[in-house]
């Protein structure tokens, strides 16, 4: 009954009181503080008078009762919740329960706490603790206390209500003048008080009487009362008892009130005592009196130490503590040993219905009745667990004996379970302690066997540390499934498919069953109507999902997700579930930005509610984020904090941070550091036992071993990590895999294979629309698009990943034709200026000039060219002050066209075409002409052909003309571009040459004749074709190539060939 468990939060409710006006004035003065003590000793008035005050005031408040429950903070939070919520009947979300998530920020949350709980209640208001005295030295409940109290509002006040004097806890509020103490001085009735106190009783003394009585009972307000119900109305009070301790007031009310009451209120009294709250049902019960609900009503209306706890929905009665005292030890001095144990089980069964639970397993380990303990910790223990009181939960079961334990294993598995957030290997060892002695019963208990195994699971999981002791429980739990379906049903379900399929992303992923079992946990989860289970289970489906590259379908239950934190009462620690499955989602598909966004919106969530369980993995996704960003100063600052984090930091989450910082190292190029970081990743990867994540740190060893010149140590990782990805069947992971393995083959000298892989993964990204992955290095994804660019694989989707990631090329030359450059520029022949691969339309000569001041910019070298050199090329005969003004328009005007004013910057009066942005086929054909020239220059025998072949092809397709040749001659680009047609003619000469020393003649041929296309007065060209021609045996044709010679240069230069080129031709003729 849910009224019952409420009696401990409702004020009580007051009969025949006498308002003390004298000490309602001294309140109103003590709440100029914000905290007021009340303490006095038992019987003195505090209840009644601070109830009569919020009363006379009508003050707003909020009551609580405390008891020794309340030592565990997480008791007395779902109490105080319960207390908030039915405050007016508050519509706003129910205050979070204390899980254990929150106890290593618990003053954190005690100040959010109480900030919340402070608004609810409009000023002026009073929050009244009664019974504190009843909190162990010990608990943690003092520390909450003082960090409540420091966050109350103006106009608001805290009450409390002790027999004892404040806790040292709470010193320096007095020292501060923040609380205002009432003792036992001031509660003392006064004579006048005990007066009218008297005559309320219907008892009027004479002057001496008084005297005498106050004298004995010096102001103590049970002592009065009992004094004067020890003679009826009218008699005389006698030689009154010394009544100044509570024993000598048990002895009084065994000896006077107690044996004048009839055997039925006797009774009453004795069997109700075991009852902390009784409705009249529950006291007819335990007296077998069908008039007992009329006989309390009678003591409580006469003052006979009962209180009215609530009046309605039906009235619940309590005893004054002293009264509980007496008539408990009066029952154990009175009443049979089966007798008591009946009463307290008939008690216990009763506060159990009525939702007083902590009270009922009290009463039955007084009785020793372990088995019905056990099964209150069985009924109960999964709401006790949701209520955050696991810790109660625990001290029940460690009560019980260890052979009744051993008989009954559910209470051992609500102990491991109640130890799984705060002490998982703890936890772990219990359930399978739990698993063995299910399994140890002559019929074993299927769904304790199924459940302990599950959460052994959890246990593992949740500690983060050694995922290998999963490898016993997955076919456990498989096989009891399978066995027992109809027991994997409802939230059951969810749970147990939960804890198979992580343990099997963590694991095992490459075990068959594991879309199957993510896919039940999915719809059992969806299934359900409690928000907080279906936030412990879809995060992780979410991220099962998310490490398979399944990005849409992993995106559909985020939103859901999402949804669902909008609109149900979930707690901080699931909406912080939620927002680190955000970060590492928005990492792993390239979206810094949310990424770090959502990151910072988790730890907010943390820090405001004192949670701090997901932080590392907050920081490590965050920095994962950065750094595929290329935000490395943001992911130094993240890596630092995860850094600072408690040694006690799970091993997996170390794992990542020495991951990510291998990976910032190398973005750094710090290869020492990135080489120390990688170990200890690696490390942590094979300790923690993730093949998953092992694949990772090893795909970052192999990069910074290659770094390192460490080829062959490189590919022996790549072999491992070939045999685990092989097994997994992760598309995410293939991709990883198949493109750091493709640049490193065709940098190790293997094209054919670094090019199939590379094609495999691009086929494999396209679909997926993969665009970045952990341990991203830009430079290396650049130079595989390029060669990806250059072979014509999946062109559209590289181009994309291109753009989208903001990939640069080492160089003008590494990007080749095919890259997407926002802005290309071609001089070789004709001048062509192209914009996102479109070509710019120039409309008359107003545009002249600008594009005039692009080609002497580039004929200079493009590179931080002086302004004066420029004006002076462009504006010979224009002053100094107005060529500046030309050049200053003039550039305007050209950032205008292109407009994009970044591909053009001047800085310290020197112009520089962007090479971020704009590609110039000088450039490249310059970095490919020295590239050459160092081939050829080195040992023949350590010579790549296909790497001469293809630089020689790409300098043919750039070099199609003279530079600027379709322009009129200007002085300032004829020296350019004799240097550039005399560079193309070194270097085709040169690789030509190669060939015929290697005896490649036809290739010597076919570069001849290629560069003659693009030079046809290159004369060297023609003579070296004839002597090829003639080292072939085919005279004629070399005689014809010196014809065409002879022409062209005739034709055009009026001119005839060299005597060299001439006596090679007389030679064919008399050969031939």
């Amino acid at each position: 009954m849910r009224a019952i468990s409420l009696g401990k939060t409702t004020r009580p409710t007051l009969a025949g009181f006498l308002p003390r006006d004298r000490l309602f004035r001294l309140l109103d003065r003590a709440r100029k503080s914000p905290v007021v003590w009340v303490t006095g000793p038992p019987g003195a008035g505090k209840t009644t008078l601070i109830a009569s005050y919020l009363e006379s005031r009508k003050l707003a408040s909020l009551w609580y009762q405390m008891d020794d429950g309340d030592a565990d903070v997480a008791t007395f939070y779902y109490y105080l919740g319960l207390a908030a919520s039915e405050y007016k009947k508050s519509a706003k979300p129910a205050l979070p329960v204390l899980t254990p998530e929150y106890h290593a920020g618990l003053s954190t949350f005690t100040r959010r706490y109480f900030q919340a709980l402070y608004r609810r209640l409009a000023t002026p208001f009073a929050v009244v603790f009664d019974g504190y005295q009843d909190v162990p030295a010990q608990s943690a409940l003092h520390l909450v206390m003082r960090d409540a109290l420091s966050e109350i509002p103006p106009g608001g006040n805290v009450l409390f209500v002790s027999r004892a004097d404040p806790p040292p806890a709470m010193a320096r509020l007095r020292a501060n003048r923040a609380m205002a103490v009432i003792g036992w001085d001031e509660l003392r009735l006064t004579p006048e008080e005990s007066n009218a106190i008297a005559r309320k009783r219907g008892r009027k003394l004479s002057a001496e009487s008084l005297e005498k009585l106050y004298n004995k009972t010096q102001g103590w307000a049970a002592g009065l009362i009992l004094m004067l119900e020890q003679a009826g109305v009218g008699e005389s009070l006698g030689e009154p008892q010394d009544l100044s301790t509570p024993q000598l007031v048990f002895d009084y009310l065994a000896g006077e009130i107690f044996q004048k009451s009839d055997s039925r209120i006797r009774q009453l009294l004795l069997h109700t005592s075991y009852l902390s709250q009784m409705t009249a049902e529950m006291a007819a019960e335990m007296t077998g009196n069908a008039d007992a609900g009329a006989l309390l009503a009678h003591l409580y209306q006469n003052n006979y130490f009962v209180s009215l706890k609530q009046a309605q929905p039906e009235p619940v009665y309590q005893y004054h503590p002293l009264m509980r005292e007496f008539l408990l030890s009066r029952a154990a001095e009175t009443l049979g040993k089966e007798q008591r144990t009946t009463l307290q089980r008939t008690a216990a069964a009763l506060l159990a219905t009525s939702g007083q639970v902590s009270e009922a397993v009290a009463l039955l380990r007084e009785a020793a009745d372990w088995l019905r303990v056990v099964d209150l910790i069985d009924r109960h223990g999964a709401t006790m667990l949701d209520q955050g009181r696991g810790e109660t939960l625990a001290q029940w079961v460690e009560a019980i004996p260890k052979e009744v334990v051993q008989s009954h294993p559910w209470a051992l598995y609500w102990l491991a379970a109640s130890r799984l957030p705060v002490a998982p290997r703890e936890s772990r060892v219990l359930y399978e302690r739990t698993f063995e002695l299910f399994s140890a019963q002559p019929q074993p208990d299927s769904k304790g066997l199924l459940l302990s195994a599950s959460g052994a699971m959890d246990a593992i999981l949740y500690e983060l540390d050694d995922f290998s002791l999963l490898d016993r429980w997955v076919p456990i739990l498989d096989r009891l499934a399978r066995e027992h379906p109809d027991l994997v049903t409802g939230e059951v379900e969810a749970r147990v498919a939960s804890s198979m399929f992580i343990s099997m992303v963590m694991r095992q992923p490459h075990h068959r069953d594991l879309e199957h079992w993510v896919e039940r946990a999915y719809r059992a989860s969806r299934a359900s109507s409690d928000a907080n289970l279906r936030m412990s289970v879809e995060p992780l489906v979410a991220i099962s999902i998310i490490w398979a590259g399944h990005y849409p379908k992993a995106w559909a239950v985020i939103e859901g997700m999402q949804h669902l934190a909008q609109t149900a009462n979930v707690s901080p620690f699931q909406r912080t579930k939620l927002k680190t499955v955000e970060t590492m989602y928005y990492m792993l598909t390239g979206m810094h930005e949310p990424c770090l966004k959502a990151m910072q919106e988790g730890l907010d969530i943390e820090r405001a509610a004192g949670v701090h369980v997901l932080s590392s993995q907050l920081l490590a996704y965050g920095a994962g984020g950065a750094l595929g960003a290329g935000k490395l100063d943001v992911a130094d600052k993240l890596l630092q904090q995860l850094a600072e984090l408690p040694a006690t930091t799970p091993r997996f989450d170390r794992c990542l941070l020495h991951l990510f910082s291998a990976w910032a190292a190398v973005l750094h190029q710090d290869t020492l550091r990135a080489y120390q970081e990688q170990k200890l990743a690696l490390r942590m990867a094979v300790e923690v036992g993730s093949p998953y994540f092992e694949v990772m740190c090893r795909l970052m060893s192999a990069q910074v071993l290659f770094a390192c010149g460490e080829q062959r140590k490189a590919i022996e990782h790549f072999e491992r990590v070939h045999d685990i990805a092989r097994s997994i069947r992760n598309h995410l992971l293939e991709f990883m895999t198949l493109v750091n393995y493709g640049y490193f083959a065709l940098e190790y000298g293997r094209p054919r294979s670094g090019m199939k892989a590379l094609q495999y993964a691009l086929e494999l990204g396209k679909p997926r629309n993969y665009m970045t992955f952990p341990c991203w290095i830009p430079a290396t994804m650049a130079m595989v698009c390029a060669r990806a660019l250059e072979a014509g694989i999946e062109t559209d989707y590289v181009k994309s990943l291109i753009r989208r990631r903001g990939l640069k090329p080492a160089s003008a030359a590494a990007g080749g034709d095919a890259w997407p450059w926002s802005f290309r520029i071609r001089t070789f022949g004709q001048f062509v200026l192209l914009k996102d691969d479109r070509p710019i339309t120039f409309a008359g000569k107003a545009q002249r000039r600008p594009l005039d001041l692009m080609k002497a910019l580039i004929a200079y070298g493009g590179q931080r060219v002086r302004e004066e050199q420029l004006t002076e090329a462009l504006w010979p005969r224009i002053d100094g002050d107005s060529a500046h003004r030309s050049f200053t328009t003039t550039l305007h005007r050209l950032r205008k066209l292109l407009g994009e004013d970044r591909a053009l910057l001047l800085q310290e009066g020197r112009l520089t075409l962007n090479a971020e942005y704009v590609w110039v086929d000088v450039w490249a054909f310059e970095q490919i002409s020295a590239e050459i020239d160092r081939l050829l220059k080195g040992p023949r025998d350590k010579v790549d052909d296909a790497r001469i072949t293809r630089l020689a092809d790409r300098m043919l397709g750039l070099y199609t003309g003279p530079f600027l040749g379709g322009d009129t001659d200007e002085a300032w680009y004829i020296s350019p571009r004799e240097r550039l047609r005399n560079r193309f003619l070194r270097a085709m000469s040169d690789i030509a040459h190669y060939w015929q020393q290697t005896g490649e003649w036809e290739r010597a041929v076919d570069y001849f004749q290629r560069s003659l296309e693009a030079d046809h007065l290159a004369e060297g060209f023609y003579r070296h074709l004839m002597l090829c021609y003639r080292q072939l045996g085919r005279n004629a044709e070399a005689i014809e190539v010196y014809q065409r010679c002879r022409k062209t240069l005739s034709a055009v230069l009026s001119a005839e060939p060299s005597r060299e080129t001439t006596a090679l031709y007389e030679s064919l003729l008399q050969n031939a």
